[in-house]
């Protein structure tokens, strides 16, 4: 399993293969500590394994109370079935809510089924298919998460506050 804590945000290039829950959750802490501006994630059910762990809260919480204009932006699947199991980023949104917000996809994306999360419009963590956690990530490709930030934008942006998660985050 990967440690990603020599890695820099901007500046390592290197595209890793991952294979495991844990080294997306490594990766994610790692990118958010260092992430300045902007986090946006596509999850069918916001991953327990890698977003409802103390460890990535801690990281988010960093980096969203040292810089004034950042922001978390999430497109969840099954926006009831994280508020029933319960998860601690509703949990911490709750007391931050002008800075993280949860959106659900539109009719379009029903069938969408790939998983995302990008740093900064620089590092990105992507799998092709939510179900697994083969998939690859880059701490300094701007292209590609441009690529994937046209994703995430054309999908937030036909997207809409879910109910379920506005409850819990007033």
């Amino acid at each position: 399993m990967y440690t990603f804590e020599s890695y820099q945000l901007g500046e390592d290039n290197d595209l890793v293969q991952i294979s495991t829950s844990g080294e997306q959750h490594a990766a994610a802490c790692t990118m958010s500590r260092q992430s300045k501006r902007e986090i946006s994630i596509i999850s069918r059910e916001l991953d327990p394994l890698v977003y409802d762990v103390p460890e990535f809260i801690e990281s988010v919480k960093k980096m969203v109370l040292a810089h004034r204009r950042s922001r978390l932006r999430i497109i969840v699947f099954e926006p009831r079935l994280i508020v029933s199991r319960g998860h601690l980023l509703l949990d911490f949104a709750e007391n931050l809510p002008s800075f993280i917000e949860f959106r659900t996809p539109g009719k379009d994306y029903k069938h969408f089924n790939e998983s995302l999360f990008v740093a900064d419009n620089t590092a990105y963590i992507y799998r092709n298919n939510a179900d697994r956690f083969d998939g690859t990530l880059s701490f300094n490709d701007r292209q590609k998460a441009k690529v994937f930030m046209d994703v995430f934008e054309e999908m937030w942006n036909r997207s809409t506050p879910d109910p379920n998660l506005r409850r819990m985050i007033l």
